[in-house]
């Protein structure tokens, strides 16, 4: 089968119908593949990217669906790019993915290089970044507009150096999510050349362990090791899952498990018990917020204990409220529940910020 019929059969499997090369088509086409070709290495362990081969990962895709992770990722959405009729090259970076870690451990600032897909339409670029992976197309014009996004505001711009900068603001604060090497314009050097370029020197960074990972529209879902983490702009939700809910896995990253057995550290007699942080930015300075903060705090469902965090920001401060949650149940508090909590924080974190401090 050529790679043209190959990449036929995949639109097929993905519901589409080949059009031409618009910005359209493109952001249709990586939507789908995010929300199809999982983001996980429990079905199918990450592989060496040199070695890669998109045609023959199709081939399997289409009879059994698996998951694909990292820098394969990146390249099997350039191969299916390019067979679209897309002006696409590779582009090498480093990456920080906040859902590895707390949001202010070493872990989940941890550095990785990363490969990232830069697409050409009509002379304008955009980052089509499938192995971060990113939520939406981030174009290079204009500059600098967050586009908002399940993981929070994210930001594109390139700096005096030519490197591509993306920034997220979200949880209180801006991070560097990616910086990617000069990107030349697609067709300088064609992707079948990229695709033979020798093994990097530096081993590739990837999450330790089977992980699982899904983007949805409002909310990032990560797991790992036997814990659930459930990120979006305003908190962090994590909570024990260990592997033998595999039930509540599969229905949570759209997986079939069957026959998978996911592997995962070992959890300690008595695990960390489920915590939902949520984060704020505010303009009141930190000595007057630490007088403020927890006043008149309401009693919530699930919610044993809390500690509050103040700390100096530009312009004010970083507050975040840490709750403690009870009686989770295996599959976790619920999307409805979690939603219901984090408003409540959220909004005690605002009535915070507003004139006097004064609540209820």
């Amino acid at each position: 089968m050529t790679d043209a019929t190959r990449a036929e059969a995949v639109l097929e499997a993905l519901s589409l119908e080949r059009q031409a090369s618009a910005p359209r088509f493109l952001e249709e086409l990586f939507l789908r593949f995010q929300r199809r070709v999982a983001c996980e290495t429990l079905t199918r362990p990450a592989g060496n990217p040199q070695a890669f081969d998109a045609d023959a990962f199709f081939a399997e895709w289409a009879v059994e669906e698996r998951g694909l992770v990292g820098e394969e990722r990146a390249r099997a959405f350039a191969w299916l790019s390019k067979n679209c009729g897309f002006e696409v090259t590779l582009a090498r970076g480093e990456s920080r993915r906040p859902w590895n870690g707390g949001e202010d451990s070493s872990n989940g600032k941890r550095v990785g290089t990363h490969r990232a897909l830069v697409a050409t339409i009509g002379g304008r670029r955009v980052l089509a970044d499938a192995g971060f992976p990113l939520p939406v197309l981030l174009p290079f014009d204009p500059p600098g507009v967050a586009t908002p996004t399940a993981l929070g505001g994210l930001s594109l711009n390139v700096d005096e150096g030519g490197r591509v900068v993306v920034t997220c603001d979200a949880r209180g604060e801006e991070t560097e999510l990616l910086r990617l090497d000069p990107v030349p314009l697609a067709g300088v050097f064609p992707f079948e050349e990229i695709s033979r370029t020798p093994p990097d020197p530096s081993p590739p960074h990837e999450t330790p362990g089977a992980f699982a990972l899904r983007v949805l529209d409002d909310r990032v879902l990560f797991w790992r090791a036997g814990r659930m983490t459930i990120l979006d702009a305003w908190s962090r939700l994590e909570y024990p899952l260990p592997a033998s809910e595999r039930a509540a896995i599969e229905k949570i990253f759209a997986l079939d498990l069957e026959g998978i057995s996911p592997s995962e550290e070992s959890l300690a007699e008595a695990p960390e018990p489920a915590t939902l942080s949520v984060f704020h930015l505010s303009p009141v300075a930190p000595d007057e917020a630490r007088g403020r903060v927890g006043k008149g705090a309401l009693p919530l469902l699930l919610v044993s204990s809390r500690e509050e965090r103040v700390e100096a920001a530009p312009g004010g401060s970083l507050i975040t409220i840490r709750a403690t949650l009870a009686d989770v149940p295996p599959a976790g508090p619920g999307e409805a529940v979690r939603k219901t909590l984090v408003f409540h924080l959220v909004s005690e974190l605002f009535e915070l910020s507003r004139g006097d401090g004064k609540t209820g």
